[in-house]
């Protein structure tokens, strides 16, 4: 039996001062996710009255593509950097 697709919204508040050097970093993370096999959505948005903070939207296949992403090297990579902190986190299904 297939599992049910992973839907998320992430809330992330980048450090002060590093936002030009997360959105380089963010830019090549959606990148490279956008490849990943199980990986069906993944943006990320800045909030246009905060510039520090931003919005994650995301959609795996399964968890076992969620987990092989977070597993991934450039995902590691983008945390290693420290230029963010996750504030929110929320599962969602869509409504249908």
């Amino acid at each position: 039996m297939k599992s049910q697709k992973v839907e998320s919204t992430v809330i992330l508040r980048c450090k002060k001062g590093k936002t030009a050097e997360f959105k380089n970093a963010v830019i090549k993370l959606v990148k490279e996710t956008e490849k990943e096999l199980g990986c069906e959505l993944f943006r990320i948005f800045e909030n246009k009255d905060n510039s520090e903070e931003f919005v994650l939207w995301e959609i795996f296949k399964n968890e076992e593509a969620l987990e092989a992403h977070m597993q991934a090297a450039h995902t590691k990579e983008c945390f290693a950097l420290g230029l963010f902190e996750p504030i929110s986190f929320i599962r969602h299904i869509e409504v249908k």
